[in-house]
């Protein structure tokens, strides 16, 4: 009798092993399942989505027309944003406020901005540049934007509007989301430039510039 009793704690103990080990492989399989990583405490792929987009709407003797260009998003405006949320020291300035891309400006030029462009300091870091030149005259000096900031869960969009009014025939083809108050300044970065249609504005004519930056994670 008791042989058979130790016979059947043994096969209790290797039954109660077994379910063990089917948890701990149903636990593990199911992690890697969501996760697509064998260590279901490890990474779980989180990454967010930084984009930016354009509108542009300008009404000329008093007929609106609005437009959405692709624009270009700089990898140094990119590098920026990447420093500042690891924690390092961002080229240029630091996030305040009076650093930060809530500012537009605006240019004549036609040249198309490519990702790579050097855009940053007192001279490429102007709107337009390395190539164009950046408007500074004619009611088109670069403007601080109202900005809407983002809530809520993901995706949600945060806005940089502002509206600009002639005071002389000007001619636009170029808007740029910048990060200082001013052109020629040293610490100067572009995030994103786009070109569209030349628009020639005539005396109190008007374009709303609408940036909208847009982020998605998960």
């Amino acid at each position: 009798m008791k042989f058979l009793k130790v016979e059947w704690t043994k096969k209790r103990g290797a039954i109660a092993l077994l379910a063990t080990g089917l948890v701990v492989t149903s636990f593990i399989l199911g992690g890697y399942i969501a996760t697509g990583n064998l260590n279901p405490w490890g990474n779980r792929h989180y990454y967010q989505i930084l984009n930016a987009n354009f509108q542009e709407c300008h009404t000329l003797s008093g007929v609106q027309t609005c437009t959405s260009d692709h624009n270009v998003l700089y990898d140094a405006g990119a590098l920026w944003v990447q420093q500042v949320t690891s924690g390092e020291a961002p080229t240029g300035c630091a996030p305040s406020t009076t650093c930060g891309f809530k500012y537009i400006a605006m240019s004549a030029g036609t040249t198309a901005p490519a990702a790579t462009d050097s855009v940053t300091g007192a001279t490429n870091g102007d709107c337009g540049k390395p190539t164009d030149t950046e408007l500074t005259t004619n009611g088109f000096a670069r403007q601080l934007g109202v900005v809407t900031d983002i809530s809520g869960s993901s995706p949600k969009s945060s806005t940089v509007v502002y509206t600009f009014t002639a005071t002389a025939t000007q001619a636009v083809a170029k808007s740029c989301l910048v990060n200082q108050s001013t052109a020629a300044n040293a610490a100067n970065l572009q995030l994103a430039t786009v070109t569209f249609t030349s628009i020639t504005l005539q005396n109190l004519d008007t374009i709303q510039i609408t940036w909208t930056i847009s982020w998605t994670w998960t």
